[in-house]
């Protein structure tokens, strides 16, 4: 059996560790915490969150949730070995992370790491068409300074068939890069 990694990356509260959740056959490892500040939410996680999927009999793929700050660019290396995709969360809101953002699609630009990126946006199932374009504009603008296309989905992790839609797009990517 072949495996290969899926590194899912996020700021805090993206949905990182609930997309693994929702994706994962096994019970996930995780290293989720109580935050000792006010991030939003009670829990944050700390390292690499790990989930497994199999994809067919012949192909199983490592899902790894890493933290977005950069102060975890010693998890980030952890993981760029392997790669059968990359995966950024992006949580919808008034105003996106530009900094953030530009940080790990310079880390992991595809002539590093040889792997399709997805941009996922999530907490969004209440913005609007017109929100929802606004915000893959700027996102779009950011990935084409990189050199990198990439899709932008919207993505509810809680959902396991939404979850999918992400991995049936980089599988897509990847077939594709096979050509």
């Amino acid at each position: 059996m072949e495996y290969f990694k899926l590194a899912i990356f996020g700021e805090v509260g993206s949905g990182k560790s609930c997309l693994i959740k929702t994706l994962s056959e096994i019970a996930p490892l995780e290293t989720e915490v109580e935050s000792s500040v006010d991030i939003g939410k009670q829990f944050t996680t700390v390292g690499i969150d790990y989930g497994r999927i199999c994809l067919d009999e012949t192909v199983a793929l490592g899902l790894y949730g890493v933290p977005g700050q950069e102060r975890y660019t010693f998890l980030w290396e952890m993981v760029t070995t392997s790669l059968w995709g990359v995966v950024i969360l992006i949580k919808f809101d008034e105003e996106l992370n530009e900094s953030d953002l530009k940080t790990l699609l310079h880390f992991f630009y595809p002539e590093r790491t040889d792997a399709p990126c997805v941009i996922g946006l999530t907490h969004a199932e209440n913005a609007t068409a017109e929100e929802i374009g606004e915000i893959s504009a700027k996102i779009q603008k950011i990935l084409l300074s990189h050199g990198i296309v990439s899709p932008v989905l919207r993505v509810d992790s809680r959902d396991k068939g939404n979850a999918m839609s992400v991995l049936y797009t980089l599988n897509t990517m990847t077939a594709y890069k096979k050509k």
